[in-house]
């Protein structure tokens, strides 16, 4: 009886650790798990003063949206730009929440993404100016 207890527990043990197992999910938004850093990454970059947001696409990827988390500290910079202006971002990126949890359930979100990104620099591209 008692080896029985040991192998069904040992067996549990198994099941638990090597079948069962949970992928940790990433956690989103701007306090979430940074799935990439950007460095002077191209992108066309917009801004709504009324609304005090920012966001912007890649140059490489029309499809995606970055919206930032921090739009305080650069408000001021943007605003010396016309909005949709080429620029270069660097920063941490975050799976933006909304996006996250409606992809496993949209065949389209494969195309499009939305990401959240704390930046920590944005500038004009002036190569070849």
């Amino acid at each position: 009886m008692k080896v029985l207890i040991k192998i069904l527990v040992a067996g549990t043990l198994f099941l638990v650790l090597f079948i069962g197992s949970c992928k940790k999910q990433p956690k989103c938004g701007c306090d979430g798990d940074v799935i990439k850093e950007l460095e002077d990454f191209p992108v066309h970059l917009y801004y709504d003063t009324i609304n005090n947001s920012a966001w912007f696409q890649p140059v490489s990827n029309p499809m995606s949206t970055y919206n930032f988390c921090n739009i305080s500290e650069h408000m001021d910079e943007l605003k010396k730009y016309e909005s949709g202006s080429y620029m270069l971002v660097s920063g941490s990126v975050y799976w933006e929440c909304n996006y996250l949890m409606r992809a496993s359930n949209n065949p389209y979100q494969s195309y499009y993404k939305a990401f959240m990104i704390d930046v920590t620099d944005v500038y004009e591209d002036l190569y070849g100016k």
